[in-house]
């Protein structure tokens, strides 16, 4: 029995379309990959400072009734029913890493972002500000709606930063 030589040839490299659809499947995967790893970032830096406004939060508090019995730490005194900060002004704080206060920041700090204050390292930023509600019934202590803002990272700009936005009423 005779058999016949074979006409085809077998190739042992890939096909140009091959190559095609394997590169068309990197460059869908590829950014998929550095996508999911910075939003990974985001997600575990809005989730430490979750944790940390846990600490951040009661400060914040404190420095406002503070300011309302004279006797603030870092911002001006201020009257029952003021409402702060003055116009123009912001009451920024700001945190280390682990959640403690490292100080008071200025307009131009806070815009602009920063890495230390006073040589301490700075992660997280507390803005507080209140406005005024309308009281409906006559003889109701009108109360301030009062706002803390935690702002990640310190570093980047003002409006580049995740925020985390608490409210509570004062008087």
């Amino acid at each position: 029995m005779k058999t016949a030589a074979s006409n085809s040839r077998r190739s042992s490299g890939a096909t140009l379309v091959e190559a095609v659809i394997a590169i068309g499947v990197l460059a869908v995967a590829i950014p998929m990959v550095f996508g999911a790893i910075a939003e990974a970032g985001k997600s575990t830096m809005a989730s430490e400072a979750e944790t940390r406004s846990t600490w951040m939060v009661p400060v914040c508090l404190d420095e406002v009734l503070a300011s309302r019995a004279k006797r603030p730490v870092y911002f001006t005194s201020t009257e029952v029913g003021q409402i702060f900060p003055p116009s123009g002004d912001v009451w920024a704080l700001a945190f280390s890493e682990e959640g403690k206060p490292v100080g008071k920041l200025t307009k131009a700090q806070y815009d602009k972002g920063l890495r230390d204050l006073s040589g301490k390292p700075v992660r997280y930023i507390a803005t507080l500000s209140s406005t005024t509600e309308s009281v409906s019934s006559p003889g109701v202590t009108p109360m301030l709606r009062m706002k803390i803002s935690i702002e990640y990272p310190a570093i980047s700009r003002a409006g580049k930063r995740g925020k985390l936005d608490f409210h509570s009423r004062i008087p």
